[in-house]
Parts: structure tokens; C-alpha cells; sequence
């Protein structure tokens, strides 16, 4: 526990946002020239997709193997 405690500790900015970042999605409302849709981010910030409601948002997420959080 200890090593990855240090571990993680040392890890540069870029690579602690890469954690994760295959596994964990997160929803938030996104707001585009009047329009309202939820995009769906990995965890490292990269946006995958957009959907017309929340809800999908998540269920896409999840049928695609991500940790779905949403976010505000």
C-alpha cells in the first residue's frame, strides 16, 4: 500500500489524469449556441460523445464498459 501511495504521489499531472481514464466517465450538461445536450467525458477530460438527455448519457456510458458519474 505504501508503494503505491508514494507512487501516486510522484506522478506528473498529465499522467494522474490518464487514471482511470479508460474506465470512468462522467455527464455533464453542456450548453452549445442556444442547445442544450450531455456530453459524456473520460475521466482524463476527453469529451466522447454527446446525447439529448442525461439519462442516455449514462446508459450509453455503462453499454460502452465506462463508470458513469454525473456531474454538474
Amino acid at each position: 500500500m505504501q508503494y503505491q501511495e508514494t507512487t501516486l504521489r510522484q506522478m506528473s499531472s498529465a499522467a494522474f489524469g490518464m487514471l482511470g481514464s479508460m474506465d470512468i466517465a462522467y455527464i455533464r450538461k453542456v450548453e452549445d449556441e442556444g442547445d442544450i445536450t450531455y456530453g459524456i467525458f473520460a475521466a482524463n477530460g476527453e469529451k466522447l460523445g454527446d446525447e439529448s438527455s442525461a439519462d442516455v448519457a449514462m446508459v450509453v456510458a455503462r453499454q460502452n464498459d465506462f463508470e458513469a458519474f454525473l456531474v454538474n
